[in-house]
């Protein structure tokens, strides 16, 4: 039984232009540890996005990178420090979905299409008898995974700025982009 330990992080710059906040580019990336030792990162981004929507992104990678590298019965835990995130999957989800994917008042949720596609990913992981866990860390602080997991993410948000591309894990899964530059 392999224990897989990812870090992830999401970066993005949002700017207010009188009272309207403007999308920008983003970045997205996470550390694997296996059995506590460092083994790979990926990352990417994406140059019209906000920062939620790549902490989510950034999760989503994690569960497929889980998905191609695991066997039955490995544990994986994903450590963010987005208590958005954390709360989203471990608080939120469920009530959503009862109420047909509508938030307690009614509302539309935010990101959607990224929480439905982690919520199959958690589906397939226990599918595959392995087990999921979320840890809340605490950001931009002494948790050298999380710095990593940071690093990278700003890096690749540079990246998208610079190309004005959107860089998936492991090919265009269709879940980044093609958003209005306004929230």
């Amino acid at each position: 039984m392999t224990k897989y330990t990812y870090y992830t992080d999401g970066a993005a710059t949002m700017i207010n232009k009188k009272g309207k906040y403007l999308r920008g580019a983003g970045g997205w990336a996470f550390i694997l540890l296996i059995d506590g030792s460092e083994n790979s990162n990926s990352s990417g981004g994406c140059p019209l996005t906000t920062n939620n929507e790549m902490e989510l992104y950034a999760i989503y990678a994690s569960m497929k990178d889980f998905l191609l590298k695991s066997e039955s019965g490995d544990t994986i835990e994903i450590c963010s420090d987005s208590s958005y995130c954390i709360d989203t999957f471990t608080k939120w989800v469920k009530g959503w979905k009862r109420r047909g994917w509508k938030k307690s008042d009614n509302k539309p949720i935010k990101n959607l299409n990224i929480i439905k596609a982690v919520c199959r990913l958690m589906t397939e992981i226990d599918k595959k008898s392995c087990s999921l866990k979320f840890v809340k860390v605490k950001g931009h602080s002494s948790n050298e995974w999380n710095n990593k997991a940071d690093d990278l993410a700003v890096n690749a948000k540079s990246v998208a700025f610079k190309s004005g591309k959107t860089v998936y894990y492991n090919g265009n899964d269709g879940l980044l982009g093609g958003k209005s530059k306004y929230v």
